[in-house]
């Protein structure tokens, strides 16, 4: 890694890059990297949330919490990266267009062509899994003794940060995001990275603020295919027929997974306990078994997945058994906040109805006997359009209880297409034991510690803290509780 890491500096050496939205997961990564390598940063965003404003804020990178015009005239940067955060509007962004403008660049381009530049790239893609998936191969791969590198959009709990290039000769791993790449580029980042090999776990609408529907999402998933060469592979979920409506690809090698027997990787013999999960795949050349301490079926097929592009990617054959116990997960992927004999609080970044589906099977399937509470923020376009109101329904009736807080920009979904918060409550009403939405979240807040508190049932309460942002007054409450202890009013619960 350090003869690579030395070719990098030395081509950019000193050249000063200024990070436009630098509190992105993805943004902030770079950033970071980008100042280990020998560059200097800097940059500003509107707002820093964890863990990105500890990351950063340890980092010694010069930034401010506010769109600073100031602030990037003072650093006077060779380049700008964009995220896509970013809008017109924004007077730094205005300023550059003025008088700057061909300092700009997109971050999936800019990572891609001048930090990762020519070597075997693995693809992590989909709507739902693609971060816990891209971790797993980054994990898997280094377990194997390949020092690979990888791009992830979120914080891995046992690799070296969410980005690190590893040595130059490996392959790496990028978590291929199909959102946008910045206001002037509207492509799918995942564009950008030109696959070897590709994984698609699922596709489902999501982002109606770039996609129209459906097709508009499949439609960029088929780009990405076109860019996978002959020698290649593509590993797909072979029951997701969203996926089967983008195939064939007769250009590469097509392998599909899944649970039914016809798969090219059948999944078989799934089990689950307390400690994680252990299954069986069986594919033409034999079989080979997996052990995690992930649970629910959905990361069964991650964790297949993640194996399936290393070892293909590689030419590597399967061996009979392979651990990934020792693999820790993603910071908020279901991640347990506080564990004790009368509570487990678990934070989960899921929001769309399909993943909090998936959550909730699993959490239920662990905790069978113990009463499951979601509260969840409604913090993305897809959580606040009414076209998904039904299935979330579906996804919250398999909890007792259900508490929606406070939608981050409601005001800026149409009104005839904004979800009912009042319907979808009244609905969820019908078929679990509480269903209620707040007007500030304090009171959710408030409301839960009650609950919690009072527990007519008896039964160990698990709660989990569905939020793909801050969820303001809850989610602090419940950080600071697992990093401080609990304080007197607490102390029962």
């Amino acid at each position: 890694m350090d003869s690579w890491k030395s070719s990098v500096q030395q081509d950019n050496k000193r050249e000063r890059l200024y990070f436009l939205a630098i509190g992105g997961v993805a943004m902030g990564n770079v950033a970071l990297l980008a100042k280990r390598l020998g560059y200097e940063v800097s940059g500003c965003d509107h707002k820093l949330y964890p863990p990105m404003d500890q990351l950063l804020g340890a980092s010694g990178i010069p930034l401010v919490e506010e769109f600073s015009l100031e602030h990037l005239i003072n650093f006077v940067p060779q380049r700008v990266i964009i995220g896509n955060a970013v809008a017109r509007g924004n007077a730094v962004l205005e300023y550059l267009l003025e008088r700057e403008r061909h300092r700009m660049v997109s971050l999936p381009e800019f990572f891609s062509r001048d930090l990762v530049k020519a070597r075997k790239r693995i693809v992590i893609s989909g709507t739902h899994g693609k971060t816990t998936t891209a971790a797993l191969a980054a994990f898997y791969m280094r377990q194997m003794g390949v020092p690979g590198g990888y791009f992830i959009g979120g914080i891995p709990k046992n690799l070296p940060g969410g980005v690190d290039l590893g040595d130059g000769a490996a392959p790496f791993v990028f978590e291929g995001d199909e959102y946008d790449c910045a206001f002037f580029d509207k492509r799918s980042k995942f564009i950008h990275y030109l696959p070897d090999t590709v994984v698609i776990n699922r596709i489902d609408f999501d982002h109606g603020d770039i996609f129209r529907d459906i097709g508009a999402v499949q439609r960029s998933f088929s780009h990405l295919l076109r860019l996978v060469p002959n020698s290649g592979h593509v590993i797909v979920n072979g029951e997701d027929p969203n996926i089967g409506a983008i195939l064939p690809v007769p250009w590469t090698t097509v392998h599909r997974v899944g649970w039914k027997k016809e798969n090219d990787f059948s999944l078989q013999n799934f089990s689950m306990d307390r400690g994680g999960s252990r299954w069986e795949v069986v594919h033409e050349g034999g079989a080979f078994c997996v052990q995690t301490g992930l649970h629910g079926r959905f990361n069964a097929m991650n964790a297949t997945m993640a194996i399936l592009a290393n070892h293909l990617t590689l030419n590597l054959p399967f061996p009979k058994e392979i651990d990934l116990r020792d693999y820790e997960g993603v910071c908020r992927r279901q991640e347990k906040l506080v564990e004790n004999s009368g509570l487990v609080v678990i934070e989960d970044f899921g929001h769309h109805p399909r993943a909090v589906a998936e959550v909730l099977a699993s959490l239920r399937a662990q905790y069978p006997h113990d009463e499951l509470i979601a509260c969840f923020e409604p913090a993305t376009n897809t959580s606040m359009y009414r076209m998904w109101e039904e299935d979330y329904v579906r996804a919250f009736s398999a909890c007792d209880r259900c508490f929606w807080g406070v939608p981050r920009n409601m005001a800026g979904v149409p009104s005839e297409k904004r979800l009912r918060v009042d319907r979808l409550m009244g609905a969820l009403s019908q078929s679990i034991g509480e269903a209620r939405h707040f007007s500030e979240n304090k009171l959710l807040l408030d409301h839960l510690l009650e609950t919690l508190q009072e527990n007519p049932s008896g039964k160990r309460h698990v709660v989990v803290l569905f939020s793909s942002g801050a969820f303001p007054d809850v989610l602090p409450y419940w950080r600071l509780r697992a990093g401080h202890g609990a304080n007197d009013k607490e102390a029962s619960l």
